[in-house]
């Protein structure tokens, strides 16, 4: 091999050495780029997704205030039936005393 053979080809391989180079630091470029997009568009979902929670809060406070309702309904029924025989009791007191006030 020649001394101008030996440049060509030391210059050939410089070239082919420059040109995956810079194909490598295109693909590292577009995926160092995607990867910032792909950040952006998580912060954005993230700020979306708490927005999304702050606003759903008072569905979980509707179901707490459902559940004391429903506890609530519960007692007034029990007073209610308390209040029922208590009123059946002096009925059938007043009844069985002559059905007035003595005075």
């Amino acid at each position: 091999m020649t001394d101008a053979e030996l440049w060509r080809a030391w210059w050939l391989w410089m070239a082919l050495a420059t040109v995956v180079i810079v194909i490598a630091a295109a693909l590292l470029i577009t995926i160092w780029l995607t990867a910032r997009s792909i950040l952006a568009h998580a912060r954005r979902a993230l700020a979306a997704a708490e927005k999304i929670r702050e606003s759903t809060m008072p569905i979980w406070a509707l179901e707490t205030t459902n559940e004391v309702a429903g506890e609530l309904l519960e007692t007034v029924k029990s007073i209610e039936a308390k209040g029922g025989k208590l009123v059946e009791a002096l009925e059938s007191h007043a009844g069985a005393s002559g059905g007035g006030v003595h005075g």
